[in-house]
């Protein structure tokens, strides 16, 4: 979600900060701990129930600053894997994205294996995590469910993020994830895992990264799949080379000394609501923007697994209740909308989504007509451009009855499946309450669809094409077709 849109950033002034920190584990049992030697040398991680969790190993060197990665110095003797590695620098002004951070040493991998040993090579799924690419770390999303319940070794990815990652053209973050592809490659085998059936997942801005990675030819044979969640990549989130240049002019323009002369804390706190950071497309990294590229065929043609969640825009509404102090009304709804698509269109949008089929609620009729324009437009779009040329499974998390935020008071209206509802069934999270029994058979249901996807390729439930769009909704009421155009006001929204 764009920083120009989104309000969470009142959220955390209300929850301050409470809600960032890793993801919990299991305390470790009696037990030697284990020890993997790596290509770069021995790690001593830590032993639980149900998994061994290798954390903050280097996958690259201690970066120069707006410089390609460079691989990992080797060392002796066994490194202590036991403790996660420094986050990169971000302001940690976001709860569920990170913790505040000046580290540049931060490029990071996190392993994550099943307890016991297997006879055959596992699947490997590498997580790139979302944030806006401004915050966030792989050790937030705790993986031993994902890994244990699946079957497969987890690896979860520190890259460099606002400034530091994506000034300018360089595309450094997205650099610094190819590099984790390729230690994953080096280093699968010796952690159970399987170097050629590689599952790259990501949520939110994980989820556009994956979709760089798909049209970048320098990310060629790093992974064999793809998960994409909560990111379309037909989206109006695209950033340019030219846009990005602008931003970075404006990054200088605002210190008297050259921006490597500036502290990684200066640069975070520089940010601001009219820069975006992000993959870069029209540079040597990335020529062909997710558009150009699935039109003419040039990306990497590998399995997808591709969805949103069913009310996407209800926790940003959410914030925006919270930043007035009271409940939106028409005016609120009429603003919205006028702002991002202009007062014709919102006129047109209060009388499709009236308060009266919502319980009286603006906020949940702007919910609505926002998750079908912001995310369902998108979807269908990504689904049909991706679902012409390769094998792509489209689904929906639909389910309404999910965790919600620790210390956060309730909204004002059912939030229903809104974005990162579906997190808490994958992993461990500091920032989530804790699973129901019933919503711990869907996260076995979710676990078992994404692990299944990463060592066959196939989810249970028919290809998406457009002549045949197959959608499957998610739920605890199983997994069901749905018609994701009809469900998100396709018809109303598809030609603005």
């Amino acid at each position: 979600m764009s920083k120009a849109t989104v309000v969470i950033a009142t959220v955390t002034a209300l929850a301050a900060g409470v809600l960032t920190g890793s993801g919990a584990t299991a305390g470790p049992p009696p037990g030697p701990s284990p020890v993997v030697r790596t290509a770069d040398g021995a790690v001593r991680g830590t032993l639980t129930e149900a998994a061994r969790v290798f954390q903050g190993i280097p996958y690259a060197a201690p970066p120069t600053r707006w410089e390609s990665p460079r691989p990992a110095p080797a060392w002796r003797g066994v490194r202590d894997a036991t403790e996660p590695g420094a986050a990169c620098a971000q302001s940690g002004a976001v709860p569920v994205k990170g913790p505040r951070s000046d580290a540049e040493d931060c490029l990071f991998v996190d392993v994550t294996t099943p307890r016991a040993t297997a006879p055959a090579p596992r699947p490997v799924m590498v997580w790139l995590h979302g944030g806006d690419h401004e915050d966030g770390e792989g050790a937030m999303y705790g993986a031993q469910r994902l890994a244990a319940g699946g079957d497969v070794v987890v690896v979860t990815v520190n890259y460099r993020l606002g400034a530091l990652g994506y000034l300018g053209d360089g595309n450094f973050g997205l650099q610094d994830q190819q590099a984790a592809l390729r230690w994953v490659r080096a280093n699968a085998a010796a952690f159970g895992g399987d170097p050629g059936k590689v599952t790259l997942f990501g949520e939110s801005a994980g989820a556009r990264s994956v979709c760089a990675h798909l049209v970048s030819p320098a990310s060629a044979g790093l992974f064999h799949r793809a998960v994409l969640q909560s990111g379309p990549c037909l989206d109006d989130e695209i950033l340019v080379r030219t846009e990005a240049l602008r931003h970075a002019r404006r990054l200088a323009g605002k210190f008297d000394r050259p921006l490597r002369a500036v502290t990684a804390a200066e640069l975070v706190a520089a940010d601001d609501e009219e820069t975006r950071y992000g993959p870069v497309y029209g540079t040597a990294l990335l020529p062909d923007t997710p558009r150009e590229a699935f039109a003419s065929g040039r990306f990497h043609r590998v399995p997808v697994l591709h969805g949103i969640n069913r009310d996407e825009e209800t926790f940003r509404v959410y914030g925006l209740e919270l930043s007035r102090q009271r409940l939106l009304d028409e005016s609120d709804f009429r603003a919205y909308v006028t702002g991002l698509y202009g007062a014709k269109v919102a006129k047109r949008a209060l009388a499709r989504y009236p308060a009266s089929a919502y319980g009286g609620s603006y906020a949940r009729a702007l919910a609505a007509a926002m998750t079908d324009a912001v995310w369902g437009r998108p979807a269908i779009a990504t689904n049909e451009a991706l679902g012409a040329r390769t094998t792509t499974y489209a689904y929906e998390f639909s389910e309404q009855d999910n965790p919600w935020f620790k210390d956060l008071p309730p909204a004002s209206f059912p939030v229903g499946a809104p974005h990162l509802a579906e997190l808490p069934y994958l992993f461990d999270l500091a920032w989530s309450e804790p699973l129901t029994a019933e919503q711990r058979r869907l996260s076995g249901t979710l676990t078992g669809i994404w692990s299944d996807f990463a060592r066959t390729g196939r989810a249970p439930w028919q290809p998406y094409s457009p002549d045949a769009p197959h959608t499957a909704s998610i739920s605890s009421e199983g997994v069901r077709p749905t018609d994701l155009a009809k469900e998100h006001n396709h018809c109303f929204w598809k030609d603005l």
